[in-house]
């Protein structure tokens, strides 16, 4: 990771996007991360895949029932959960990921996450786009 931009936080979790060197061109050079507030766990997931994210943490409110699977893919496992009378939003990496890692998100918070990871999608996609628009130095003349 060559660079780090805080997107954004809710009480229990926080969204950063890093650019990597060692990425390539397009998306490959970008990641977004969502990271609990504790240190306890982060899941990271490719440039692309914060906009997917957010589109589908958009509709968790209406059909969250705990224990029901909402949604999968090769990134995440994406499960209502209810512990301890607390309904939360489980992501869950999946057997792609060397590591199995979970981060839950309380429910009440799903809204404020899916906003950040729209804001980190259009992060990624400006800078991106932008980092070839900037000159390495200034032209002689100035």
């Amino acid at each position: 990771m060559e660079e780090r931009y805080p997107v954004g936080a809710t009480a229990s979790c926080a969204v950063h996007v890093l650019r990597h060197d060692d990425g390539g061109d397009g998306y490959g050079s970008w990641s977004a991360t969502i990271g609990l507030r504790s240190g306890e766990a982060t899941i990271r997931v490719p440039g692309h895949y914060a906009g997917v994210l957010a589109e589908r943490l958009g509709a968790v409110r209406e059909r969250f029932q705990a224990g029901r699977r909402l949604a999968r893919d090769e990134y995440l496992d994406i499960t209502a959960l209810l512990t301890d009378d607390v309904e939360t939003i489980g992501l869950s990496s999946t057997a792609r990921s060397p590591v199995r890692v979970t981060v839950e998100v309380p429910l009440e918070e799903a809204d404020g996450l899916t906003s950040l990871l729209a804001d980190a999608q259009r992060l990624i996609d400006t800078l991106r786009q932008g980092l070839g628009l900037v000159p390495d130095s200034l032209p002689e003349a100035l």
